[in-house]
């Protein structure tokens, strides 16, 4: 195993900042220093080729962190890498067809629940897979009764112990915005609409590419959902802002904050329809130049979350230099802090175990990851 180690030290004064839940202010938090160390390891695969192509999309950590679960989407092999010892542990051939069949949808994500199980989330319906590749249930979406004009989202997530199911929602014509999110009790098949502004908010940011009568293509802002414990945190990468849904009692709560090292939220300086190729590149490149928020990722062992941020910082020539920012909340949402990484390496899945962030990195077609460990010094 290849290990090279570099040290980065940032030492930065805590930066005022100030948070709302509906207007209401909080007040400042706890004030640290932050420093973080840098290395990079790679996992053994033996005489195993790891499945890289999607950059670790279809990944996702158990609960106890000791193992991660890739999903080749081609052969359906899933690919489970011990973490501990950064070596690969196993690899599970997943049936495309018959009593335990997963193959006939198109799999946009997974999730390791904390009994074991994955759940391969595809266009249509989730499949979920017991640890020896058993299918145990699947979730049909047309089987969801909705209100009429509206179904399941792209954006979905189950609590850990999979008993909730949470998505959001999209209109069948994709010509109005959701009115928010759906949490179905599975148990019981409750279901309870949390109505949300969001999404109204984020239409304005999609960009539809169509020619004539043809079927047209759009992209959009992205949507986080995650469990923890028995609530729902709700984000975007358009507003600096997070919603946090307590399924126990059924309140929803919408903090709003106030950044200094980046912009708070995208705006619409782009048109949302194109129809030539060059109008949706100049489009597409408009909106990408602006700040992105990425999710809110908890740190277990500090009780702090950590979100990526990242903003147009200067131009060379006709390149634009972007910056990161990673800022902290605590439980409560108070911002407690904002700091610029230098050197950061970010990927699509990354995920906290044992105190560090780890980053997917192709090595030469070798699975590596780039760990982040954070240190605090509270004053």
């Amino acid at each position: 195993m290849n290990n090279t180690k570099l040290l980065f030290l940032f030492i930065l004064a805590i930066s005022a900042s100030c948070a709302s839940k509906e207007g209401a202010e909080n007040s400042q938090a706890r004030s640290f220093d932050f420093s973080y160390e840098v290395d990079t390891v790679i996992v053994d695969a033996g005489e195993h080729f790891f499945f890289l192509n999607y950059g670790l999309s279809l990944s996702d950590i158990s609960k106890d962190r000791k193992y991660l679960y890739n999903l080749n989407p081609d052969t359906f092999l899933l690919e489970i890498v011990d973490l501990d010892n950064l070596k690969l542990k196993k690899t599970i051939q997943l049936e495309k067809e018959g009593p335990d069949g997963v193959g006939n949808d198109y799999y946009q994500k997974i999730q390791v629940l904390e009994n074991g199980n994955i759940c391969l989330f595809g266009q249509y319906k989730i499949n979920i897979v017991s640890e020896e590749g058993r299918l145990v249930n699947s979730i049909e979406f047309d089987q969801i009764k909705l209100d009429a004009d509206e179904r399941i989202g792209n954006t979905s997530v189950f609590s850990d112990d999979g008993k909730l199911f949470a998505s959001t929602l999209v209109n069948e014509e994709y010509k109005k915005p959701a009115k928010g999110i759906v949490v179905i009790e599975l148990d019981t098949d409750s279901i309870n609409y949390v109505p949300m502004n969001l999404f109204q908010e984020l239409k304005q940011f999609e960009i539809i590419h169509q020619v004539g009568n043809a079927p047209g293509i759009y992209t959009g802002e992205s949507t986080y959902l995650s469990f923890i414990d028995n609530n729902l945190i709700i984000s975007s990468s358009a507003y600096n802002e997070v919603y946090d849904y307590d399924t126990s009692t059924d309140s929803l709560s919408h903090f709003r904050f106030k950044a200094t090292l980046t912009d708070n939220e995208k705006i619409r300086n782009f048109p949302n329809q194109v129809s030539s190729n060059k109008e949706w590149l100049d489009a597409e490149k408009a909106k990408n130049e602006q700040v992105s928020f990425q999710a809110f990722f908890k740190i277990p062992e500090q009780s702090i979350f950590w979100r990526v941020s990242t903003d147009k910082d200067r131009m060379i020539a006709d390149s634009v230099v972007f910056k990161q920012v990673v800022t902290f909340f605590d439980d409560d949402y108070k911002m407690l802090k904002e700091q610029e990484l230098k050197n950061f390496h970010s990927s699509r899945k990354p995920f906290f175990k044992d105190g560090m962030l780890y980053s997917f990195l192709n090595i030469d077609d070798e699975l590596a990851f780039v760990r982040i460990k954070p240190k605090f010094e509270v004053k």
